[in-house]
C-alpha cells in the first residue's frame, strides 16, 4: 500500500481541503478513469483507500472507505472526491443536473460554461459530449452523507459535509456508493441508473399502486370538517363509484406532534369514526402527518423538550411561521433520541391499529437533514443532537427506519417534501413535484419536476404528482382555503385539461382536492376522465435535453406505457401556436396545438415502447 500522494495531489489537497489531515491508500483505478482522488477534512488523520470495478450493467462502482487508525476519536468536517476527466469540457458543451427533491431541486439543463453556485444534486450529473455521447457520474446510496455532485475546472467533483461525524479509534466506514460511466444512449443510462439504485437498496419490487380518490387538502388547507368530508365522499361516489381512496391531510391533530390527539371542534369523532365511514365503502382511509416536526405548544415537547433538536448552545431550534388560521412554532424531531422514536412509533400504531389507517403520507421530511433546518433557522448556526456523533442522514434514516416498521409492510408508504436519497428503500411511493394550486404557472414547474425524475419511478419507488385541482374562482365557496395561491383563481378549461392530461400519464395517486360539491359538471368530468386512464408502468420525457433550463421549463412530449398500450402526449405550455412533427409515432402531418392546450394520442402501430422512445426523442 502506498501512503504517499503526489506533490500535485498534495497541493490540491491543500486548496481544498486547507489544513485538513489526510492519509490515502491508492488501489489502481480501472484505465476509462485514471488519478481519482480522495481528500478529507478532519481534525485526526483519517486513511482512505478506493477501488474502481466494472459492474455488468455497464457501470464502473467507485468504492471509498475512510479509517481511524489513530488512537483517538476523530471528526470529519468534509469529504472531496476528484475525478479527472480526459475529454475537454468546453463552456457550451450541454449537462444535466438531477433532481434531488420534490420540487426546490428539479432537473437542471445548462451549459457547462453557465454553471452557477446552484449547479448540482444529490442524485447525479451528466454531460453530453455530443450526439450519442455522453458523461455520467452518480450516487447509489445516502446512508451516512449526501453527495453533491458538481463539474469544477473540467473534471468531476463530489463532496459532502462530514457534519462532524465521528469515528473511533479502528473503525472503518464507507462512503457512499458512487458510479461513474461513459454511454452512447441517455435515456438507456438512467433508466440502468435507476434499476442500479433499486438493487442497491434492496428493492426487488414495488407494491402495485392505482389510487384514485378525494383528499382535503387543497381546498380546505389546514380546516375542514367531517361534513366537508363526507359531503365529497357522497359526491365522488355518484361522480366515480370506481374511486378507492379517501385521504384525510394536515389539519387534523390539536398541535403539530401529538398525533394521538384529534381536533374536536372539526372532527368531534376523531379519525376513527371518519376510516369507519371510509371502509364501510370499500375504500382505503389514508391519513397525512408531518413526520419531522413539532409544536413549541405540542404535548409531547411540554413533557419531553429533549426529543427535539438545539442548537449548538442548547437553545431549541423554533421556526415561527404565521399561516392564515394560526401561528406555528415549528420544532424539529431529534431521531437520534430512542424517546422521539418510540413517540412516533407509538403514534402511527395507534393510527394503524386503532384508527385503522392503511396509507400513510408522511410530509415535511425534507427538515430531517441539517441543511434544510439551519436553511429556515437563520440563527441556529449549528444543532446539537442527544447523539453528535452521527449525520443527520444518519438521525434521519433512523426516523424513516422506525416510521416504516411501525406501519408494517401491509400498509403504504408515500414520502412528501423529501430529498430523495436518504428515503429510498423505505418509502412505496414519493412526492416527486412540489405542491400543486389552482395556477396555470404551476402546471409547467410541476411538469419539469415530476418528468425529470422519470428513471425513479416504478424502479426505485411509486412516483406522485401531487392532486388533482380543476377548480377557478366560480367553484369555490366560503369554505376554500385562504392561502394565497388557493383561492379566487382564473384557470380555464384548456388549462385545467392540460393538469389532467399530465395525470393521465403520471403518477399512482390520482386524488382529486377540489370541493366536489360546488366544482362544476364541466370540471367534475377531467376527474372521471383521469380515473379511466390506469396508472402508467413507464412515462420518459422524450424532449429532456431540450428543457429543464429553469423551473417553468416544463417539458412538451411523454411518451408512457401500461402493459402493451402506449401513449403520447403532446403539451404546448407557451401562449402561441406550435407545431410538432411526430411521424414515428403514425402521424404524417404535424400536430397542432394552440397555446396552453394538450393532447394525448394512442399508439397503433407495431414499434415497442422502446424503439419509439428512441425514435421520437428530440435533440
Amino acid at each position: 500500500m502506498n501512503l504517499k500522494a503526489t506533490d500535485q495531489w498534495k497541493a490540491i489537497c491543500e486548496g481544498i481541503i486547507g489544513l485538513s489531515l489526510v492519509m490515502q491508500v491508492s488501489v489502481a483505478a480501472a484505465p476509462a478513469w485514471p488519478g481519482i482522488k480522495v481528500g478529507v477534512k478532519a481534525d485526526q488523520p483519517v486513511t482512505t483507500a478506493q477501488s474502481l470495478q466494472e459492474q455488468k450493467d455497464g457501470f464502473q462502482r467507485l468504492a471509498i472507505t475512510l479509517s481511524n487508525q489513530g488512537k483517538q476519536p476523530l471528526k470529519i468536517e468534509k469529504i472531496t472526491v476528484h475525478i479527472p476527466v480526459a475529454e475537454t469540457l468546453t463552456d457550451d458543451l450541454e449537462m444535466v443536473y438531477g433532481g434531488s427533491c420534490m420540487g426546490r431541486t428539479p432537473l437542471l439543463h445548462q451549459n457547462v460554461g453557465t454553471q452557477t453556485a446552484k449547479s448540482s444534486s444529490h442524485m447525479y450529473e451528466l454531460v453530453r459530449l455530443a450526439d450519442g455521447k455522453y458523461l455520467f457520474a452518480g450516487s447509489l446510496s445516502w446512508r451516512i452523507f449526501l453527495p453533491n455532485f458538481t463539474l469544477k475546472n473540467g473534471a468531476i467533483e463530489i463532496w459532502s459535509d462530514g457534519e462532524g461525524r465521528q469515528l473511533k479509534p479502528g473503525e472503518t466506514i464507507q462512503y457512499e456508493q458512487i458510479v461513474l460511466q461513459r454511454s452512447g444512449d441517455w435515456l438507456a443510462l438512467l433508466n440502468q441508473f435507476g434499476a442500479a439504485i433499486a438493487a442497491e437498496n434492496g428493492i426487488t419490487r414495488l407494491k402495485p399502486a392505482d389510487f384514485k380518490g378525494w383528499a382535503t387538502w387543497d381546498y380546505y388547507g389546514r380546516v375542514f370538517t367531517a361534513k366537508d368530508i363526507y359531503g365529497n365522499m357522497d359526491a365522488l361516489n355518484k361522480l366515480a363509484p370506481e374511486a378507492n381512496m379517501i385521504q384525510i391531510d394536515g389539519g387534523w391533530w390539536t398541535e403539530r406532534g401529538d398525533y394521538k390527539s384529534v381536533r374536536p371542534d372539526l372532527l368531534p369523532g376523531g379519525i376513527k369514526e371518519i376510516v369507519s365511514r371510509i371502509t364501510s365503502e370499500g375504500k382505503i382511509p389514508g391519513l397525512h402527518l408531518d413526520g419531522f416536526r413539532g409544536d413549541e405548544n405540542s404535548e409531547i415537547y411540554k413533557t419531553h423538550p429533549e426529543y427535539f433538536l438545539h442548537d449548538q448552545d442548547g437553545k431549541l431550534i423554533v421556526e415561527v411561521n404565521e399561516k392564515s388560521d394560526k401561528v406555528m412554532k415549528y420544532i424539529y424531531f431529534d431521531y437520534s433520541h430512542p424517546g422521539a422514536r418510540a413517540h412516533i412509533a407509538d403514534c402511527i400504531r395507534n393510527m394503524k391499529e386503532n384508527w385503522g389507517i392503511r396509507y400513510f403520507k408522511v410530509d415535511f421530511m425534507r427538515y430531517g437533514l441539517k441543511n434544510d433546518t439551519l436553511a429556515r433557522n437563520k440563527e441556529a448556526k449549528g444543532i446539537k443532537a442527544h447523539d453528535p456523533t452521527i449525520t443527520s442522514v444518519e438521525r434521519f434514516r433512523l426516523g424513516m427506519k422506525t416510521m416504516r416498521e411501525a406501519m408494517g409492510t401491509d400498509t403504504y408508504f408515500l414520502g412528501c417534501s423529501a430529498v430523495f436519497g436518504p428515503c429510498i428503500g423505505f418509502v412505496d411511493g414519493m412526492r416527486t413535484g412540489g405542491d400543486i394550486h389552482p395556477r396555470y404557472e404551476a402546471f409547467p414547474e410541476r411538469c419539469l419536476a415530476n418528468l425529470g425524475n422519470f428513471y425513479l419511478s416504478g424502479k426505485v419507488f411509486n412516483g406522485d404528482a401531487d392532486y388533482l385541482v380543476f377548480r377557478e374562482a366560480a367553484d369555490e365557496d366560503k369554505t376554500v382555503s385562504q392561502e394565497d395561491v388557493k383561492n379566487g383563481g382564473r384557470l380555464t378549461m384548456n388549462e385545467a385539461q392540460m393538469w389532467a392530461d399530465l395525470n393521465k400519464l403520471y403518477g399512482t395517486a390520482r386524488l382529486h382536492s377540489d370541493n366536489l360539491m360546488t366544482l362544476r359538471p364541466e370540471r367534475q368530468a377531467l376527474v372521471k376522465e383521469v380515473f379511466r386512464y390506469p396508472a402508467m408502468e413507464e412515462t420518459v420525457p422524450l424532449d429532456l435535453w431540450r428543457h429543464g433550463t429553469k423551473k417553468s421549463d416544463g417539458f412538451e412530449l411523454l411518451l408512457a406505457r401500461k402493459g402493451k398500450e402506449i401513449y403520447l402526449g403532446v403539451f404546448n405550455w407557451d401562449d402561441t401556436p406550435k407545431e410538432y412533427a411526430v411521424p414515428a409515432f403514425g402521424k404524417t402531418d404535424p400536430i397542432k396545438l394552440a397555446g396552453r392546450h394538450s393532447m394525448i394520442l394512442k399508439y397503433e402501430g407495431k414499434d415497442s415502447f422502446a424503439q419509439l422512445c428512441q425514435n421520437l426523442q428530440t435533440r
